[in-house]
Order: structure tokens, then sequence, then C-alpha cells
């Protein structure tokens, strides 16, 4: 469904995180929001409330849950967690898949800015460590559990330093202060999701083949042959522009220089011929501008 409208009801008077303005998002109170007001059509309706006032936005969520137009419901924890079960009942509502208990304004913040920029499938709401497994859910609420060995940068932390992680606050990545590792949501799909790995295979593949017509096209503009870039050997650059390997930086440094331009400029180049490419270009060099020309 594609999402036209987001609308944001607060029911947590102590609530003073900051959510995202403009035209596509509407912030109501639990007082002032009707039914007619988030259940439009392509709606999507986030819910900020605490677990003891729930009671004031259980029919709006019930509603907008069953029509599938409720994205999340931040519940913070105001009470002993004892009496969150007691306090879901009282509201006549159940354990939703889309909810989040917490105990920080931080959390839907997070989850609001990834929406308003649009990156809410490819940043982390939050993250926890159960014993050697790392829990974690995006900002569209889909939740992954890997083991720290499946990801090899995670792979040798020792076991008392894998909770010490702290989460970027937009929810780019969590890093790891020992080994000083930084990890996306991106890199942790990748190692635990078999269907998400093999597209991003395929998406690496294509670019990398894509990559090496470039650098093709730039030596043939420039008359070189593969045998002309010093400190790389012919085979190597046919690896390249096969998509067999992509290059290292050392690399391309040594193909920029052949080129005669520094390496911003180089790559520079390739952005403009990958865009030619993008465009239905597939030749190499034939009757088209220099991409590198000043």
């Amino acid at each position: 469904m594609a999402v036209k409208q987001l609308t944001v009801v607060v029911a947590d008077p102590a609530f003073k995180g900051e959510i995202p303005r403009g035209p596509r998002f509407s912030v109501l109170t639990a007082q002032t929001a009707k039914l007619t007001d988030v259940l439009r059509p392509r709606t999507s309706l986030f819910v900020i409330a605490t677990a003891t006032e729930l009671g004031l936005v259980a029919e709006l969520v019930h509603e907008a849950n069953s029509i599938h137009r409720l994205r999340a419901l931040f519940v913070r924890a105001d009470i002993d967690i004892s009496w969150f079960l007691p306090m879901l009942e009282r509201a006549k509502l159940r354990t939703l898949r889309n909810m989040i208990v917490h105990s920080s304004p931080g959390l839907p913040e997070r989850v609001l800015r990834a929406w308003a920029t649009g990156g809410q499938d490819h940043l982390i709401a939050d993250a926890a460590v159960v014993d050697d497994r790392l829990l974690l859910r995006s900002c569209t609420l889909e939740r992954y559990e890997i083991g720290f060995d499946e990801v090899p940068a995670l792979a040798g932390l020792p076991p008392a330093s894998r909770s010490g992680f702290t989460l970027d606050p937009d929810g780019s990545f969590l890093h790891w202060g020992q080994g000083d590792i930084h990890i996306g949501l991106e890199t942790l799909r990748y190692a635990s999701d078999p269907a998400f790995r093999v597209q991003t295979d395929l998406r690496r593949l294509a670019f990398d083949r894509r990559f090496g017509e470039a650098v093709a096209s730039l030596r043939a503009d420039r008359g070189l042959r593969r045998s002309d870039i010093p400190g790389v050997s012919a085979r190597e650059v046919a690896r390249i522009e096969s998509g067999d390997v992509f290059p290292r930086l050392e690399t391309v440094g040594r193909l920029a220089s052949a080129h005669g331009v520094d390496v911003t400029a180089y790559l520079g180049a390739i952005a403009k011929v990958l865009s030619r490419t993008g465009q239905g270009w597939h030749g190499r060099g034939r009757g088209k501008p220099d991409a590198l020309a000043k």
C-alpha cells in the first residue's frame, strides 16, 4: 500500500520527544483524534501512549489494526511490568505484533524520523542481546534474530562484551567499542535472511558488471590498453572490467593515475558513465562524450 499520510496520536502526557513536521505528518492528541481522521485511505497510524492510559486509544488502535493501518503502538511502561498484561486487558486490547513497550522517548522518535525520511526499511529501531543471540527490530518493526558467530565481524567478541553496544541515535548502526565494530541492518539481514542474501548478491553482481563496463569505457576513451595501467596487470584489469572482482582503493588510484586524473575525478567519471548505462547505453566508448573531459 502506498502511504500518503502519517498520523501520530499522542496519549502520553510526559512525552517530550520531537515529532517530524511536514505536510505528510498530522499530530493529534487522544482527545482530538477521531476515527475518521486516522482511518482515511493511504494513512498510516502511529500511537504513543502509556500503559495506564491505553484505554484512551484502545478503540482507535483496534480499528486501525483491523484494517492494517496501524504501523506502531509505542507503550511507555509507566507501571510495574507485572501489571502490564492487566493494563492490556483493562483496555480490551491484546498483544500486537507492531507494539513496542519501552522506557525511552528516543525509540518512538527514531522510528518516526525514519518514516519521515523514507528510511524505515533500512534503519534499526532497537536491539538486545539474549545469550549468544542478537535480537533487533527495524523501523518497520520487522524482527530479526541472529547468532554472533554468524556475523564475521562479531564472531570474535567475547560473551562478556556482546551486550556492550550502543545504537546510533538515527538507527544507522550498532557500535561495539571493543574492536570499534559498526554493524548496520543490511549486514545483519545479509547474514540472517537467505532470500535477502541472494537478492543482495544478485544486485552486487549486476553493479560489479556495470562498474567494470564503465572502467572499460573510460580506458577505451583514453586509448589505453589493459596492459597500460602501471602497477595493475592486464589480467587484473580484465577481471575488473568483466565484473569478476571489485577493485581495491589502491587499484582505483592506479587506474586514475593512468588516466591522468586523481581518484575523485576518476570516480566522478565512472558515475557519469554508470548514469548513462542506467538510461540504456551499453557501449564502450563509441560515439559518446568523454566522461573525463575537462
